[in-house]
């Protein structure tokens, strides 16, 4: 009878693994959402085999739900001083990449701040109008690791897939769970209602300064006796920080109510609470083991008590998927810890994109939102790209006299520097002659002192390395700092390194940093952003970002003849004479540029049409 019963299960288990088909991919992306579709974009046009599975039905099922109240935080600037699509995009915080100029979402709404069914019909039609390759109504349960080097995705439904690279793109779509005494009275930022008048003449406590709560305060403050917000620390402004994912302006008119003593009001305590009473109202309790909480004197003085308490503590990765693997590290128990390259720490061949890859830059660039992570995505498929196909990282090869005008353009029109600032960074490879120089576009600041590996692009020695990005000033970004002091703005050209706002540095490398150097703690101390080059340029900050101004253009000019140790700008015949005379010979740049030498030019003595040189 034994052998009977193990030859029926086993034959319903042969049944089972039938009835589910296998799908073999080389790149498995699971989500849907925008870094999920732009990722796919990069993969379809490299002509990648490549899937999205998603559990939804539809692409950015997310924003079908999120944020509650309608409105999202992202802009819309529709209208910008340029019609250089590149350009655009530094003021264009929800839009994906593509080579379709109908995908921008100003095309989709002409609202400052638009809502979120707005995004949800643009990231569907952004997938439709592409073609590309999404499993909907597929729930990915676990990823495990096979021989030679692949994994399984096994779903909920009626196909598994076999993977040769898993990329996880599903945001962070789970609420943190509460950590505090009487946490069953008070109501999730996802299930809180979104009727107003639910909250009319009622008391209210919010737990949480984030955006989610701000945006909560925004919708019913107006309803409410009074509403209170409570959290750890004290608010973090976005215009403070220079860090888009804290507090914005937007949704913050509470501060009015509560700073103008209209009842409103916020505290900050390290731990709380929650009682019900017999009345059914819910009163705060005195923190435990923390006497020095100013909290708990005020409760023993007054009581807290509140009819409603919502909670909106923000949300984090969805670590389950990936837990049978051993993915166990995380950054602020937020997101999963990756390296520079987007990889697992834990899981070689897993991958990150979108929001899930924000702990690299948490709190500094925009990786963890659409304007930043469609950069992010692609400097992961450029990655990809150089490591399993040999393709290396794109670049612009160009004789060296062209380099002030690439890095010039660069500076006054590339987006993704300008939103991941301190984060992507523009690197220009100068050729040991000197001839020639190769521009690598977005490269992850951090991956410096693996450079080759990253890109593909060999860096011998005697090559001259300039690194490009844009930062705030030193001492201009935190919670407590004061960016509105009438002495803000207006640095001057000899000390660019002193100004505040948004401006580009430029980085002189005679050799590649190794890793001791990249990620020496001094450099956090310091609030460095790269390792001590041999030289290094900060340009003036613009009122307009317009960085071809004089005051701009001489000490960039300046900084790389310096650096490189020759003219960057064609030298007039005059001088090349001079040179010929005192040398005997004629400097090599000066015979590239006998070509470009008018005939007007030669016809005054080599000083130019003009009679003023151009050296």
């Amino acid at each position: 009878m034994l052998p009977i019963l193990i030859l029926i299960v086993f034959l319903a288990g042969s049944s089972e693994a039938a009835d589910t088909e296998v799908k073999s991919v080389e790149y498995c992306i699971v989500g849907a959402g925008p870094a999920g579709l732009q990722l796919a974009y990069f993969m379809q046009r490299a002509k990648r085999d490549y899937v999205v599975i998603e559990r939804a039905s539809i692409a950015g099922s997310f924003f079908t739900v999120y944020p509650r109240h309608g409105k999202l935080i992202s802009i819309n600037k529709r209208w910008t001083d340029s019609s250089n699509t590149e350009y655009t995009l530094r003021h264009d915080w929800n839009s994906l990449i593509s080579d379709d100029p109908s995908l921008q979402l100003r095309h989709y709404s002409n609202i400052m701040f638009p809502q979120k069914e707005v995004l949800v019909k643009y990231l569907n039609d952004y997938k439709t109008k592409l073609g590309l390759k999404v499993d909907f109504n597929t729930p990915v349960a676990s990823v495990e690791k096979l021989a030679r080097e692949n994994f399984r995705l096994n779903t909920t439904g009626a196909r598994n897939y076999s993977c040769k690279v898993v990329v996880m793109a599903t945001g962070l779509p789970n609420l943190r769970k509460p950590d505090f005494v009487g946490a069953e009275h008070t109501v999730g930022y996802d299930k809180v209602s979104v009727n107003a008048s639910d909250f009319e003449g009622k008391r209210v406590l919010i737990i949480g300064k984030g955006n989610s709560a701000f945006e909560t305060a925004q919708h019913i403050y107006g309803n409410t006796r009074f509403l209170h917000m409570a959290g750890r620390h004290a608010v973090r402004f976005a215009w403070s920080t220079h860090y888009v994912g804290d507090v914005r302006a937007v949704n913050n008119e509470l501060l009015d109510t509560y700073q103008l003593k209209s009842l409103d009001g916020m505290f900050e305590s390290e731990s709380i609470g929650i009682s019900r009473r017999s009345t059914g109202e819910f009163c705060l309790q005195p923190p435990e083991g923390n006497p020095s909480d100013g909290l708990e004197t005020r409760i023993k003085e007054q009581q807290y008590c509140y009819d409603n308490i919502i909670r909106a503590t923000g949300f984090t990765w969805d670590a389950d998927v990936t837990a049978p693997l051993g993915q166990t590290s995380t950054h602020r128990k937020k997101y999963p810890r990756i390296s520079h390259q987007f990889e697992s720490s834990d899981v070689p061949g897993i991958f990150y994109a979108g929001t899930m890859t924000h702990g690299l830059d948490f709190r500094e660039a925009a990786g963890g939102f659409i304007h930043g992570f469609r950069y992010t995505a692609r400097a992961l498929h450029r990655y990809l790209e150089n490591r399993r196909h040999g393709n290396k990282w794109p670049g612009t090869r160009r004789p060296l006299m062209g380099l002030i005008d690439a890095l010039v353009k660069r500076i006054n029109e590339g987006s993704g520097t300008y939103q991941m600032f301190s984060f992507l960074s523009d690197i220009v490879l100068v050729d040991k002659d000197r001839t020639s120089f190769t521009l690598l576009e977005e490269v992850p600041s951090h991956t410096l002192h693996i450079l080759p590996r990253i890109t593909g692009h060999p860096v011998d020695e005697g090559t001259d390395v300039i690194v490009f990005q844009f930062e705030y000033g030193k001492n201009f970004s935190g919670a407590r700092a004061d960016t509105f002091h009438e002495r803000r703005a207006g640095c001057d050209i000899a000390f660019g390194y002193e100004c505040n706002f948004l401006h580009p540095v430029l980085y002189h490398y005679k050799r590649l940093p190794n890793r001791q150097q990249m990620f020496n703690e001094s450099l956090k101390t310091n609030n460095l952003k790269l390792p001590e080059p041999h030289a290094t340029l900060h340009l003036m900050e613009d009122f307009f970002t317009n960085f071809r101004q004089d005051n701009h253009l001489v000490p960039l000019v300046a900084f790389l003849e310096s650096a490189l140790g020759r003219p960057l700008t064609p030298p007039s015949m005059e001088q090349c004479l001079r040179l010929t005379l005192r040398h005997g010979e004629a400097p090599e740049y000066c015979t590239e540029a006998a070509n470009r030498w008018s005939v007007a030019e030669l016809m005054s003595g080599g000083r130019g049409a003009t009679g003023v040189s151009r050296a």
